[in-house]
């Protein structure tokens, strides 16, 4: 059933009949010239994603098409056995103000319902929809099976990037051999960049000698809900104390779900009981608080703590 495809906004319009659809939605609007894109963005929604979920991801996309003009198009299957070829279009349009009230522009959606049956036929639909000359990424959301991407070869190879989330993901998401490994992104790793930022900020005040010397173990716990940015977080974090010099073995960086005053708690211990890092951030509170001692005296520090607006992780993961 296309509850997905009913559940998003815009006009119906026949599959054939997209372009001479917005040439009609743009008929009476002042703007009609201001529609210049800078990319292409494919939105597919997978089999996890529910109608409440799928209006929810097509705001967020909204929101991202207001700061960088492109053209969308979404992509809502139809996992229905013994369906019939079946694809369905609908087209969506709204304009905003830019950075001055004379910089009006409007964006595009495309929006197709289409079942297993109309697979085949989708890659050349899809094709058209698209801006020529323009780069494509992809944003695959809330799927069930990788196997499942893996069959959209025309968007997995032509993308720059193509948008995973980790934390509703296949377990098998990041070891799948992708035909385009290096344009994969994690939208939760993403998430993260106000955290990493901060934690680097306070960190990159000592040498990396410092830091790494003496150093057993690092053991970040973490709220149930999010388990994915822990995993990217830590991983970061061992990154970077690997290329600081550090030697520990992998089974000395711990990530685990535990109960923490705050949403993320990460700390470091060390042979020396006078060193020590300590690392608090709760996200409902908007607020981090480090402590620490790692040879020059104690040194206690507060900053904010929050992750990225969906809007603002597609544009870091696509751009950055």
């Amino acid at each position: 059933m296309p509850e997905l495809f009913d559940a998003l906004p815009g006009q119906e319009v026949p599959v054939s009949g997209i372009s001479n659809g917005f040439n009609t939605l743009w008929a009476d609007t002042p703007a009609k010239e201001s529609r210049a894109v800078q990319l292409n963005l494919v939105l597919h929604l997978g089999r996890n994603s529910s109608a409440a979920d799928a209006l929810k991801q097509f705001r967020h996309t909204v929101e991202f098409a207001r700061r960088y003009p492109c053209r969308v198009v979404v992509l809502c299957p139809d996992y229905q056995e013994g369906s019939t070829v079946e694809m369905r279009a609908k087209i969506y349009g709204e304009c905003f103000f830019g950075k001055s009230k004379s910089d009006t522009r409007c964006v595009e959606f495309v929006i197709l319902h289409y079942t297993m049956a109309a697979r085949e036929h989708l890659e050349n639909q899809v094709s058209v929809c698209l801006s020529t000359d323009l780069p494509l990424y992809y944003w695959a959301h809330a799927f069930a099976e990788s196997r499942r991407i893996a069959d959209y070869a025309y968007l997995l190879t032509r993308s720059k990037r193509v948008l995973f989330d980790s934390a509703i993901a296949p377990p098998d998401t990041f070891s799948y051999p992708w035909p385009n490994q290096s344009a994969v992104r994690d939208l939760a790793y993403t998430r993260t960049l106000p955290l990493r930022q901060n934690l680097g900020q306070f960190l990159s005040r000592y040498a990396p000698a410092e830091i790494a010397a003496g150093l057993q173990t690092v053991e970040l716990k973490h709220d149930a809900n999010y388990a994915a940015e822990a995993a990217c977080l830590l991983g970061w974090v061992r990154k970077g104390l690997v290329r600081g010099g550090c030697q520990l073995a992998s089974g000395a960086f711990v990530v685990k779900q535990a109960k923490c005053e705050g949403s993320f708690e990460l700390q470091f211990g060390y042979a020396d009981p006078k060193k020590s890092f300590h690392w608090q951030a709760n996200l409902t509170k908007n607020c981090s608080e480090f402590t620490g001692d790692l040879g020059h005296g104690r040194t206690t520090l507060s900053m904010g703590a929050h992750l990225l607006a969906t809007e603002s992780a597609l544009a870091e993961a696509m751009f950055f």
